[in-house]
């Protein structure tokens, strides 16, 4: 949730050792998008995993009154995976 590839090194995720979701704000305040869809970039030419980036639209960096749509979308992630097994 919020990653901050513009400050942070990410290149612990490369390679990747599992698929996961990683959740922004469209509004994000601290990480212009760029960053953002370099890393999903980054991730998404790895092999054998999938890492889903999903925007919510009207949150900033910290979800500020996105909370709720933060956590279905969590949710949503949670039940799809868990249905797999």
């Amino acid at each position: 949730v919020s990653p901050q590839p513009n400050v942070y090194d990410f290149s612990f995720l490369s390679p990747c050792p599992t698929s996961g979701l990683v959740v922004y704000g469209k509004k994000d305040e601290l990480v212009p998008g760029e960053y953002i869809n370099e890393l999903n970039k980054r991730l998404s030419a790895q092999k054998g995993i999938k890492v889903e980036f999903q925007a919510i639209a009207e949150a900033n960096h910290f979800f500020s009154k996105s909370e709720n749509t933060l956590v279905k979308s969590l949710n949503k992630y949670i039940k799809k995976e868990t249905a797999l097994y």
